[in-house]
């Protein structure tokens, strides 16, 4: 990086970084969560399926998983400034095409905001590694709390404003212009601060990083938490109203497990950044999440919302002890944008397909009893990944 480059950020005021990377957080998640629920209104007009209105929604966890590799090298060509800001773009037009009363082009919307979101989910924990060096556990708590607000804020407003406007498009452009006021903020950052030099000097070859077991011990933990994640924000409602859960209270619980999952991140990003040794951490987070398992298979209607209290406070958890471990175990911000994009990409190929698994064991045994089985199966694996990665080893692929 240039000394010009240098100066430039090290003179920049912080409330704006700190409002820039609030809006880049808040940009990743809300614009996935605004359309699931005016997903039936979207098939009444467009005359589609469930199949269809599906890829939606895990079409763009599926661009997650296969386009984050994009990521470190489009940092490295324009600059890491400038690639959050290509992605901030695509993410607000994605939005734009997405409320086009039309099949192909919101079909085309969505690889456009799933590039987007991609590009932006790896190279985030990088812009903190770089800027935020000495302050990594407050910003990356920072980071997961403005990603689960606008995951709330998009979820609880969007039958809102259908309602007030008639169109269910309203709120899906509400956010594309959230999206675009946001872009053009880091793009005047970005130009503001000029190009990076030399941002390419401690990246290694890809294929260092996939011999490295940290790195793939890290991957297999952020694969096995959210295929969990998703999985269970599509079925626990299923799950619980099966079992005899009062519909309303069903639906509460999602609520409880999403709200839950704001203050836990927040918690447990800051307290990874002061500990050396993060084992018995994330083993006391995957117990809990196994005791609201076996709540949920043994006695699902004693202590629903309790259940989802343990749900949301050890997921919420686990990202973000994930996300926090891949700035710890990283040296250079080019590293962490490479660990970034190999285990986000993994991670989100597990998570599409942890849904539909989930819910073909439901239609092979009848019950939800089976289904329950193969997430606490996952979450032993999860478990031990998260102690080993807990270890304080970190990822070498240079002369260091």
């Amino acid at each position: 990086m240039s000394q010009a480059s240098l100066s430039s950020r090290s003179s920049l005021p912080a409330w704006l970084w700190l409002l820039a990377f609030g809006l880049a957080a808040i940009n990743l998640r809300a614009p996935i969560v605004v359309i699931g629920p005016v997903l039936e209104p979207i098939m009444a007009t467009l005359s589609i399926g469930a199949g269809v209105a599906s890829l939606f929604t895990t079409g763009m966890i599926l661009c997650f998983g296969l386009l984050s590799p994009l990521a470190p090298g489009l940092a490295d060509r324009v600059g890491l400034d400038r690639a959050i800001a290509c992605a901030i773009s695509l993410i607000a037009i994605g939005g734009v095409f997405r409320g086009v009363e039309s099949v192909a082009i919101m079909l085309l919307g969505t690889l456009c905001a799933g590039l987007g979101i991609a590009l932006g989910n790896v190279l985030m924990p990088s812009l903190v590694k770089r800027d935020r060096g000495d302050r990594l556990g407050r910003t990356m708590g920072l980071y997961t709390v403005m990603m689960g607000v606008g995951a709330t804020i998009s979820a609880g407003t969007a039958i809102p404003l259908m309602q007030l406007s008639g169109s269910w498009s309203l709120p899906i452009w509400l956010w594309a212009a959230f999206g675009i006021v946001s872009a053009i903020i880091w793009w005047r950052l970005a130009l503001r601060l000029g190009p990076e030099a030399g941002t390419d000097s401690h990246r290694p070859s890809m294929t260092r990083l996939f011999k490295n077991p940290v790195a793939w011990t890290l991957t297999l933990f952020m694969g096995a938490q959210s295929l969990s994640f998703y999985t269970l924000q599509t079925w626990v409602p299923a799950v619980a109203s099966e079992a005899g859960v009062p519909q309303a209270t069903a639906g509460l619980m999602l609520s409880m497990i999403n709200l839950t999952s704001i203050p836990a991140s927040y918690f447990i990003a800051r307290l990874s950044s002061r500990l050396s040794r993060h084992s018995l951490l994330v083993l006391g987070l995957c117990t809990l999440i196994a005791i609201a398992l076996l709540g949920l298979l043994l006695a699902p209607t004693a202590a629903p919302i309790g259940w989802a209290l343990m749900l949301g406070a050890g997921q919420g958890g686990c990202f973000s002890f994930a996300l926090t471990m891949i700035v710890l175990r990283t040296r250079h911000p080019q590293h962490a944008a490479m660990l970034s994009g190999m285990s986000q990409s993994v991670g989100y190929l597990m998570a599409a397909s942890g849904p539909l698994l989930f819910g073909a064991l439901h239609e092979l045994h009848g019950d939800w009893q089976l289904s329950l089985v193969f997430l606490l199966v996952l979450l032993a694996g999860q478990s031990v990944a998260g102690m080993l990665i807990g270890r304080p080893k970190m990822v070498r692929l240079a002369d260091e």
